[in-house]
């Protein structure tokens, strides 16, 4: 099967997770959608498991794997307090999820994420950096917390200093890390969005 629809950054996790030689039983942090990244660890070998919050993003992913014969076991759950044992997973990670939690949900969720993972594992995670200079068009509820609607429903964009993500990290290994600014034209919209990737070892 061509699995070529997902971004870059997931690419590259599953490539030092190769590199890593982690145990091969995964877990992805708001799993749900229309392409879920999860399928390329499940057509590279590894035991995929993951959890969302919303149930409509859950039955689209699980109608992706099954019109490509994939076994993803994704179950609802919110990250802030994962369904599983201590030391469960190879690697674990969250693409474009967790940036929509508050500062405190994120460091909560970051500290569960961890607790999952078994020793010597790998997380990836992404987070809005404060360079991004479209992440203002929403209300600054809390310094760095900005709230918008979209399709209708209230959320929230996280926004951190590189200071602030590195502190996440002082206890474990940082194998990757990456700071990236992108201008996106859409519908003759544009947007100069920035995010500051990592790949931290247990």
């Amino acid at each position: 099967m061509n699995l070529t629809v997902f971004p870059p950054p997931i690419y590259n996790f599953l490539k030092y997770a190769e590199e890593n030689s982690v145990e091969k039983i995964v877990l992805d942090c708001g799993a749900g959608g229309r392409r879920p990244p999860l399928a390329l660890f499940s057509n590279n070998g590894y035991e995929a498991y993951g959890i969302d919050i919303s149930e409509p993003q859950i039955e689209m992913a699980n109608r992706f794997a099954l019109e490509h014969n994939l076994k993803l076991k994704i179950k609802k759950g919110d990250m802030r307090k994962i369904p599983f044992d201590n030391e469960t997973f190879g690697c674990v990670f969250s693409w474009n999820s967790s940036i929509h939690l508050t500062k405190n949900d994120t460091k909560t969720a970051l500290s569960e994420m961890l607790r999952v993972l078994k020793k010597g594992g790998l997380l990836y995670v992404n987070f809005i950096w404060n360079k991004d200079l479209s992440i203002d068009l929403g209300e600054e509820r809390n310094p760095g917390e900005f709230w918008m609607t979209i399709d209708g429903e209230e959320c929230v964009h996280s926004c951190f200093s590189e200071s602030e993500t590195d502190q996440f990290f002082d206890n474990f290994k940082i194998l990757y890390k990456q700071k990236r600014q992108i201008t996106l034209i859409r519908n003759n919209k544009t947007s100069n969005d920035a995010y500051l990737d990592y790949i931290v070892k247990k």
